[in-house]
């Protein structure tokens, strides 16, 4: 083969995988090592349909290598997406506002007690509150079935509306007659023996001072007491 044949096929070959060339055959291009790009800094796409949709529509198909503006892009997509819900929920809030109701509200159970109900005494209940509160003393005017029975110094614990008295530190002060006046039924003519009750709580002393005409006044000291309502007759602050 003489050197004018050589050079005309190199020159075929060249032309081959020249992009500008008529000549271009895309498949020596492959792997031919002469073919070089016309355009270094042109975009690259995965296929043929990418390249045709980016000539279509602009700025849509990214070329590969341009990671920053793939990154971009989703976030944009992301942000528009969460407006989009947002403006949809308030949208649906609007529209179904007034076909909502208002939640009841569960409120808590409180245990009722005499010491609870103490809190919202108000009237003349309510002087027994501050008695309760202030540890003042009160004098209590007890009566019996015929009349008034005595009086009771004592410092108020608790009460209820129905003037139920829980007292301590009392002083009790009646009248009653003499030994020889004085009717007793025969079932409290025996005294009672001494068992475990009077050893825990010994019975209460009391003194008795003769007023004459055959009266006697006694007094005796109580730690504790229960009054019952119906048994109240008059009951006076002594200390403020």
């Amino acid at each position: 083969m003489s050197a004018d044949e050589n050079k005309s096929d190199s020159s075929g070959s060249e032309s081959e995988v020249s992009a500008c060339s008529s000549n271009f055959n895309p498949f020596k291009a492959l792997y031919s090592k002469k073919a070089e790009i016309p355009v270094k800094n042109a975009p690259l796409y995965e296929n043929i349909s990418q390249y045709e949709s980016a000539q279509k529509h602009e700025n849509t198909i990214i070329p590969v290598g341009h990671k920053e503006e793939v990154d971009k892009r989703e976030l944009d997509k992301k942000t528009k997406k969460e407006e989009q819900e947002r403006l949809l929920e308030e949208k649906n809030k609007q529209r179904f506002a007034r076909f909502q109701l208002p939640q009841p509200v569960r409120r808590e159970k409180r245990a009722k007690n005499v010491l609870t109900r103490i809190e919202t005494m108000d009237g003349p209940l309510a002087v027994l509150k501050e008695c309760v509160d202030h540890r003042l003393r009160i004098k209590v005017i007890t009566r019996n079935a015929t009349g008034i029975r005595g009086v009771l110094h004592a410092t108020l614990v608790a009460f209820d509306k129905q003037w139920n008295l829980a007292l301590s530190d009392i002083l009790e002060i009646w009248k009653r007659k003499g030994e020889k006046k004085r009717k007793i039924p025969p079932g409290l003519g025996t005294p009672v023996p001494k068992g475990s009750a009077a050893k825990i709580f010994p019975v209460p002393l009391v003194t008795e001072t003769p007023l004459g005409h055959g009266v006697w006044e006694c007094t005796r000291h109580i730690p504790q007491m229960m009054v019952r309502g119906e048994h109240v007759v008059i009951v006076n602050v002594v200390e403020r």
